[in-house]
């Protein structure tokens, strides 16, 4: 709330002091005529930042050395060094030579760099590649992916016709229609072109389909008795200091033994144990990899660590090339992302579905375990899936510590949803987000209200226009029994445009006119006239809430009505013209509205949050936002408050 210490506002000729605690908020007065401006000049220094002079700022660049044009002799790799972070620069036979970035070694340099890559961290990805029609990705960098290409016209999804010659197994088409593209199709193993294995072990940690029988690594049965895979498929115990599931990492350092028993502290903790495997002193470090633990006897055999011998050396729960200090061990080159097994393969310590290059992998796609891997609800349905392995990523107000699912929809026109778990295996959480999957605001979150076991429950009588994201999340994870997860089902229901109920106090259809206020309710039985005789309007504006009438026909007049008191943050306020609160501003938000039309010429309606009426954002020496909407933020274009997208 506006307290001491505030600048000034200017109305008109009305000079009055301003201030607003923590935020030392002031109003620029508008533009006579106008709705204000969008920022301050250099001169008085914007709206709440200072600005550079026209001098203050020249000749930030310049280059350096300049040099004669000569050849650039150097002794080691680091003397040619030419700060251009689009260029490898190497010291061969004592001349310096700069080439452009090639990080995957397909030949092809990065399309940001100058090149013609379009994804420099996947070696089978670039010009040179013929289309694959069914990852999602632009193999052959053309800019258009699958379907879309027209390498991929033939194949089933995209209008197949069978060649009566079956498979042609190096032309990137489907021939057959059977789904698999040359050498991933059965009928071309063994031929010339494909060379393929006649079994996947001794490869099963490369992520490729070396028999071409349509299976990958450990998905491939002939891989799934190694020890390899048997391991890869094994869940973390997280308190016996064995890397049980072979993706290098121990114990707590594993994020699947997030949340756990054994890797929960509560603060402030306890002096750290050093042979417990578990986080005393909630430092984040367990045992040896905690420095309180150096001078222990149970930390005696910890060493520097070696980067090829599968051996945790130095005790910090991470192995080899998951240790950070081999991230530039020779043996430890980053190579592109393979996606299904559990290893940091490009050392950006993102791992298989959670790293970016991964989002179009058909494995990830379908795990859709995270933000950047959603499922797409197209409307009115039934989702099915499984969260069975999926890590929790995510968390809602009302619970989700294990792994989730992630959807999401899109509202074109003013929407009634319906979401819930009912059928799920699980004890579920379901929350929503808008704008922004990881960052949104949440819309709702529910834990046990699907009137069944577990279920959960979310009903939004109206949701207007923006991107939603739908998390499918478990509720915890069990110190003995495990995490909440497995198969569940997503029920949705999405009514466009839903009609205006008169007598619920409600807005149905989203217009922002509740009932009788509604146009579409004028004639109704209990609405008509009722209005002391004359038809129902809304409550909007200064008139209608100091003519003592309840105008809406809701059982509340004036300053009584919400919409007469519509800022959650300036309760002492009200839409009658005066002050309240003396801190300079009339009204304070408090005067409801559904468009710019409701309110006075000089101020705009907050459609994008508090749906009240108030100069707009940009005129204010430091950010109003906190105070018409905790969360939201100014949109110098939109000019008003809006919630983080």
């Amino acid at each position: 709330m506006f307290g001491r210490g505030m600048g000034w506002l200017a109305v008109g000729a009305l000079v009055l002091g301003v201030s607003c605690s923590r935020s030392s908020l002031e109003f620029e007065p508008p533009a006579s005529g106008g709705n204000g401006g969008v920022g301050g000049s250099a001169a008085s220094g914007g709206f709440g930042g200072s600005v550079a002079g026209a001098a203050g700022v020249a000749g930030i660049g310049g280059m350096a050395g300049g040099g004669t044009g000569g050849i650039e002799v150097c002794r080691v790799d680091t003397e040619c060094a030419d700060g251009d972070p689009c260029t490898t620069d190497r010291c061969v036979g004592g001349v310096c030579q700069h080439s452009l970035r090639d990080d995957d070694g397909d030949g092809y340099p990065a399309a940001s760099c100058g090149g013609t890559d379009c994804n420099d961290l996947n070696p089978n990805t670039n010009p040179g590649q013929l289309e694959n029609c069914f990852d999602g990705d632009d193999n052959d960098c053309n800019g258009v992916t699958d379907c879309f290409d027209p390498a991929c016209f033939g194949v089933p999804s995209c209008g197949c016709v069978p060649n009566p010659a079956g498979e042609i197994c190096d032309n990137g088409v489907d021939d057959d229609c059977d789904g698999r593209v040359d050498c991933f199709d059965a009928s071309c193993a063994g031929t010339p072109a494909c060379g393929c294995a006649t079994s996947e072990v001794g490869l099963c940690g490369n992520g490729f389909d070396d028999d071409c029988d349509g299976r990958i690594d450990c998905d491939d049965f002939d891989c799934m008795g190694t020890d390899e895979c048997i391991c890869r498929n094994q869940r973390e115990r997280c308190d016996d200091g064995i890397d049980n599931d072979c993706d290098g990492l121990i114990d707590c350092a594993d994020s699947e033994c997030v949340g756990t028993a054994a890797c929960t502290c509560v603060p402030p903790g306890r002096p750290e144990i050093c042979n417990d495997g578990v986080d005393n002193d909630c430092d984040g470090r367990v045992d040896c990899a905690d420095l309180d633990c150096v001078a222990s006897p149970a930390c005696s055999q910890c060493r520097p660590e070696v980067c090829d011998d599968g051996v945790d050396n130095d005790c910090d729960g991470r192995i080899d090339c998951a240790d950070d200090s081999c991230f530039f061990h020779p043996s430890c080159a980053p190579t592109a992302e393979i996606c299904n097994n559990g290893l940091d393969d490009d050392n950006d310590n993102l791992i298989d579905c959670d790293d970016p290059d991964c989002a179009s992998n058909p494995t990830c796609v379908i795990k859709q375990s995270n933000c950047l891997s959603p499922r797409f609800i197209p409307g009115t349905g039934q989702y099915p899936g499984d969260t069975t392995g999926n890590l929790g990523r995510t968390r809602g107000t009302c619970g989700g510590d294990a792994g989730e699912a992630v959807f999401y929809f899109v509202l074109d026109t003013a929407s009634r949803v319906h979401l819930d778990t009912i059928g799920t295996s699980f004890d579920s959480v379901l929350y929503v987000r808008q704008g922004s999957c990881n960052g949104g605001r949440e819309f709702g979150c529910d834990d046990d209200s699907g009137g069944v076991a577990w279920a959960a429950r979310l009903d939004f009588h109206i949701l207007y226009p923006g991107t939603y994201y739908v998390f499918v999340d478990g509720y915890t994870v069990d110190p003995v029994g495990g995490p909440n997860e497995g198969p569940f089902v997503l029920n949705v229901e999405i009514e466009p445009n839903p009609p205006e109920i008169c007598n619920d106090g409600i807005d149905n259809d989203g217009d922002r006119y509740v009932d009788c206020a509604d146009p579409d309710c004028v004639n109704a039985p209990h609405c008509f006239n009722c209005n002391s005789g004359r038809p129902p309007t809304a409550e909007f504006g200064v008139d209608a809430c100091t003519d003592g009438l309840d105008n809406d026909c809701d059982g509340v007049a004036d300053c009584a009505d919400p919409d007469c008191s519509a800022s959650d943050y300036y309760v002492t306020e009200c839409c009658d013209g005066r002050d309240e609160n003396g801190n300079g501003i009339p009204d304070d938000f408090n005067c409801g509205c559904a468009s710019n039309a409701d309110c006075p010429f000089d101020q705009i309606c907050y459609t994008h949050t508090s749906w009240a009426c108030g100069f707009p954002c940009t005129s204010y020496f430091g950010d109003i936002c906190p105070f018409v909407a905790p969360g939201s933020a100014c949109n110098s274009v939109t000019l008003q408050c809006e919630f983080i997208q």
